[in-house]
This record gives structure tokens, sequence and C-alpha cells, in this order.
């Protein structure tokens, strides 16, 4: 564990220090900077931001289903409040439906973050194994 920690260390002092070589070297840095953002995972780095955006609405909602005068439809987000009014063909609903479609919504919403989560978690396996030189 304090050898990985060490390496981790050690590769992190390297690549600073060797940063205005790099900046010479343009393919080089490029290469660097590729291997630890890259546009596949903003994309997942901003789907686990919306996920828990969403869950902490979602739960909002559904803490708050029960008390009186609260207008759950206000905090739907748009996309969710579009999907709901497309299922329901004369728009009126009740509180017990509008709560089974937010815990279904919530249900696919954790699916979502726990695939993103891993996708991610894979990246960082990589990049440890990098550089701990694969030990």
């Amino acid at each position: 564990m304090r050898l990985g920690l060490f390496l981790s260390i050690l590769f992190a002092g390297i690549l600073i220090l060797s940063v205005p070589v790099l900046a010479q070297q343009g393919n080089e840095r490029k290469a660097i900077e590729n291997l630890f953002y890259s546009e596949p995972y903003s994309v997942i780095e901003s789907g686990i931001y919306d996920a828990g955006r969403r869950h902490a609405i979602y739960s909002y909602i559904i803490a708050n289903m029960s008390t009186p005068g609260f207008d759950a439809m206000k905090y739907l987000p748009p996309d969710d409040r579009a999907k709901f009014f497309a299922a329901i063909p004369d728009k009126k609903y009740t509180k017990e439906v509008l709560l089974e479609f937010v815990m279904a919504r919530m249900s696919e919403n954790n699916r979502k973050d726990s695939a993103l989560m891993t996708l991610w978690k894979n990246k960082k396996d990589s990049l440890s194994r990098i550089v701990t030189l694969g030990k």
C-alpha cells in the first residue's frame, strides 16, 4: 500500500517537473493529458452529477408527497414531466400515480448512476495500474 502511494506521488512529481519539457513537445503532452482527461469521461462525470441531482429531487418529492399543499409537479424535472403527461392520456392523475412514477424514475436513475460509477471506477483502476506499473 505504501509502495503504491509512493509510486503515485513519484509519478505525479515526474509529471509536474516535466511540464516545461512537455510544453516543447506538444504531442507527448497531449498524449498524457488524454490519458487522464478525455471527452468520454467528461460525459460520464456530468452524468454522475446529473444522476445525483435527480436522486435528490426524487427523494425530496417522495419525502414531501404527503405534506398538505405540496405541489410535486413543480419540482419534477421538465423531461420527466413530459414523460409523465405522455403516459397519462387525460392529464388527470392522483398523488399515488405521481408517487409511483417518481419511484420508477428513481429506480431507473439509480441503475444509471450505478453504471456510470462502474465506468468511472474502471478508469480509476486502469490509471492506478498505469501509475503502479501493473503491480
